[in-house]
């Protein structure tokens, strides 16, 4: 596994650390006794587009501020120089910051790999007529992700080490998601890992080998971090894990079924009978740490890391299942 773009990011969220203005300075108190406190989003997550439309965080006495974050990096060194309260980072993300010495808490998780049986959620395609039918025909091919070194890569790279292809004989090439399949079906890559709800409208036109998240144990797709001085600052942080709790107990209510993908169509602006039928992963606010513990020792099986890191003290105790 190529390390250097890690190196890259890591040292990027280290350079934004060390010329803010000190680390985070702590939530702020509103006159209305809630708490203002920024989080930082990639889009329209339906955590929050839910939390915010229905007054969750409201209820919780936060006042949330979502700010634009271009990936977990971006949001790591956000949370450590204080221009956010909360960063949103994939489990990987969030324990390679946390291995390199960053004062980094993970105070929520949010979003976990939907497992069998509940219907895949991701795939590594290939075009429908293609000769590719198993893992092991990706030896000496291509693959698309998102990001190289990224969550992806990663849990594609532990599904064909498993299947008994060695990763390093595959070439993992970096397109954005709406590049991929297209990708495929013009023959620049062998195959894309990507999740289904992003195929647009090319169902007809790849298959999926496996989805390798399936093929996982529990993996944290989605975790909130913050900064350990934050965390010591009052209750905001426990307060915005038991928001995110009640969150996902209340979107895995089917009789909110309907509602939740009409407040996403309005944030996604796509029609929400689409939306409703991608299939879905799985929302957990508690953070299961024997689960990250096996995704650090993926990334050490991965030469990602030299050796696990002890995780205990990462995980805060509110937010611990």
């Amino acid at each position: 596994m190529n390390t250097r773009r890690t190196g890259a990011m890591v040292a990027l969220a280290a350079l934004l650390f060390t010329s803010a203005c000190g680390g985070a300075e702590g939530a702020v108190d509103n006159a209305d006794g809630t708490t203002k406190v920024s989080v930082t989003t990639f889009g329209c997550e339906i955590w929050n587009t839910w939390a915010i439309g229905k007054g969750v965080y409201g209820k919780h006495r936060l006042d949330v501020e979502l700010v634009r974050s271009g990936g977990g990096s971006a949001a790591v060194a956000a949370v450590l120089s204080g221009a956010a309260d909360f960063g949103y980072v994939n489990g990987y993300t969030a324990i390679n910051a946390y291995n390199t010495g960053f004062p980094i808490q993970m105070v929520s998780g949010v979003n976990v790999n939907a497992l069998p049986p509940a219907k895949p959620a991701q795939g590594v395609f290939v075009g429908k007529d293609s000769p590719i039918k198993a893992a092991a025909d990706l030896a000496g091919k291509k693959i698309a992700v998102n990001e190289i070194n990224g969550i992806n890569q990663i849990v594609t790279a532990s599904w064909l080490k498993a299947n008994g292809v060695e990763p390093e004989s595959v070439s993992f090439v970096a397109l954005p998601f709406a590049e991929q399949v297209p990708a495929v079906l013009s023959g620049r890559v062998d195959a894309a890992q990507l999740g289904y709800s992003l195929l647009g409208n090319n169902n007809d036109n790849v298959r999926s080998l496996a989805d390798p998240f399936a093929s996982s144990d529990k993996i944290y797709i989605a975790t909130y971090v913050a900064a350990k001085s934050f965390v010591g600052k009052g209750d905001a942080a426990k307060r915005f894990h038991e928001a995110i709790t009640e969150t996902a107990q209340q979107l895995s209510d089917p009789a909110n079924t309907d509602e939740a993908f009409r407040l996403l169509s309005e944030c996604q602006k796509v029609p929400a009978e689409t939306l409703a039928a991608q299939p879905q992963n799985a929302l957990e606010a508690d953070v299961d740490v024997a689960a990250l513990d096996r995704m650090a020792q993926q990334m050490v099986d991965l030469k990602m890391l030299q050796k696990k890191p002890d995780l205990g003290p990462f995980v805060t105790d509110f937010a611990r299942s």
